[in-house]
């Protein structure tokens, strides 16, 4: 078992350590963002990251140097990230089929306390599907969105085809971002340490 001390404070520090371990070693990744397969693996650990909340900041270094090593495939980029995080949702869908909606809750109780919680609930009461794209598109976390479509019974097709949608149009708004303002991802949550990374990359 990983991230375990003989107390709970030691526990925290050892999890903290593996989570900061774990950022470095993404954004090492970032020097062959170049490569043709590399915005096929950002999407892959986006997808990852709807269960492990740990890896925005990192992702968000990653997925903009793959959009400043190659500008002419910024699409394709927007593209990738978004089936992958599809996928994600794609297997979160599964588990709550078998272990219920509240799987969720249990799970990533930290999710259930965001702002974006109660934001989503009222988004979703007020909208209906309709809601789920423009939702989709925002800069937060999905498993909201994800629950209550679930207890609202909409099906999983009408939700990864709305999460894509959404998806998609985030990050290309966010590529567009990334090779002309990166200033402008604090509107998307980047932390200044992840846009001076960023802007750094676009000045070489």
């Amino acid at each position: 078992k990983s991230c375990f001390g003989p107390t709970p404070g030691a526990s925290f520090f050892f999890c903290a350590l593996e989570v900061m371990a774990l950022k470095d070693t993404l954004v090492k990744l970032k020097a062959f963002a170049a490569a043709p397969w590399f915005p096929v693996i950002v999407g892959l650990l986006s997808g990852a990251n709807l269960f492990l909340l740990v890896m925005s900041a990192p992702l968000v270094i990653l997925y903009c140097s793959a959009v400043l090593a190659n500008p002419r495939r910024w699409l394709y980029t927007a593209v990738a990230n978004a089936v992958g995080t599809v996928l994600g949702c794609w297997i979160l869908c599964g588990i709550m089929e078998e272990r219920g909606i509240d799987f969720v809750k249990e799970s990533f109780p930290a999710t259930f306390q965001s702002k974006w919680w109660s934001w989503t609930e009222g988004m979703m009461q007020a909208y209906g599907t309709v809601a789920a794209v423009p939702i989709s598109a925002m800069p937060i976390i999905l498993h909201p969105l994800i629950f209550f479509a679930k207890l609202s019974k909409m099906s999983d097709t009408t939700l990864l085809v709305s999460i894509l949608v959404g998806r998609i149009a985030k990050y290309c708004i966010m590529a567009q971002m990334a090779l002309t303002a990166p200033r402008a991802l604090r509107f998307f949550g980047a932390s200044d340490e992840v846009i001076n990374t960023v802007t750094k990359q676009k000045a070489k």
